[in-house]
């Protein structure tokens, strides 16, 4: 299989397996790219969120029932905001040209001034996001009732790699749907050892007792030149490899450029280097939440430092 990168470099890989975990692009990978003559499996649901100014005192949460009977979560966000979701709504369109609508904004303000003492108003917003659901079509009329498990769908070809491609699924069964995956293709690749994830630590959790408290109050003893704020970032965002991300610097000054809010290059720097950060979008609004806490000039200043 030829790879083509996005500055249109090429590379030549071969492999025993292929597994097609495109999410909402599932269906096009099997068609377009592996060219299997297969029906489309996937049923696109569309759910938008929108992000507001914190407006209750404490840290709990509210689930509220919408007249619907759908619930809508209203929950603390970035310390000082508060996340309101979701919508459920049947998508054709193009995945990658998903955003929220007017119907969304008015749907969940409603929901939520159902219950509230000063209702909320499109000025309100300081943020909003929409993702796509890719699941498995089983050909449910409600799009809440289409199921969220996770389906496979395997091809085997005589001298070719078997590919095994992902319908559905969602973040709280990544682990178990991993083990499902390899289990279905544990008969092409006989070294392959028994599961081992369910007793590991995801990178960064692997602290003394799982104790967040105590390694927090290490770090800070450690780094006592980072503001409280900044520390608990670090050490929130990364766990124990927030070393990593500060690298040796010994102040502030040692952290690099300030973009904005608690955002500093040296993070940038381990975003690109280890988490394959690329576009300014994916520093500020999928790796981190920074892009919340930054003016629009900290922003456009922070994507030309990107593009340079």
């Amino acid at each position: 299989m030829t790879l083509r990168a996005a500055d249109g470099g090429t590379e030549a890989v071969t492999s025993r397996v292929l597994v097609n975990a495109a999410g909402p692009w599932v269906a096009g990978v099997m068609q377009g790219v592996i060219g299997l003559n297969t029906p489309a499996k996937v049923r696109l649901v569309k759910g938008s969120h929108i992000v507001v100014r914190k407006f209750w005192d404490g840290p709990q949460a509210y689930l509220l029932q919408n007249d619907d009977k759908r619930v809508i979560f209203v929950n603390p966000y970035e310390d000082d905001l508060c996340l309101i979701g979701t919508t459920d709504i049947p998508y054709d369109g193009a995945a990658e040209d998903v955003a929220i609508d007017a119907a969304e904004r008015a749907y969940l303000l409603r929901a939520v001034n159902r219950y509230m003492k000063r209702p909320l108003t499109e000025d309100d917003i300081v943020a909003e996001f929409s993702g796509i659901r890719p699941l498995y079509d089983d050909k449910a009329a409600n799009p809440s009732a289409v199921t969220r498990d996770y389906v496979f769908d395997i091809d085997e070809q005589p001298g070719e790699a078997p590919l095994l491609s992902v319908f559905g699924g969602k973040i709280t069964t990544y682990r178990k749907l991993a083990e499902h995956a390899l289990e279905r293709l544990q008969k092409f690749l006989p070294a392959m050892r028994a599961p081992w994830t369910g007793a590991a630590p995801l990178p960064g959790g692997d602290m003394e007792g799982a104790d967040f408290d105590r390694f927090l109050a290490e770090f800070r003893r450690a780094k006592p030149f980072l503001p409280e704020t900044l520390a608990h970032h670090y050490a929130r965002l990364y766990g124990t490899r927030a070393a990593d991300v500060i690298g040796a610097a010994g102040d502030l000054a040692g952290l690099g450029r300030h973009f904005g809010g608690l955002f500093y290059e040296c993070e940038a720097d381990y975003l690109r280097r280890a988490e394959w950060a690329r576009e300014a979008d994916d520093y500020l609004d999928r790796r981190t939440k920074h892009g919340l806490h930054m003016t629009t000039a900290e922003r456009e200043a922070f994507a030309a430092w990107v593009a340079a």
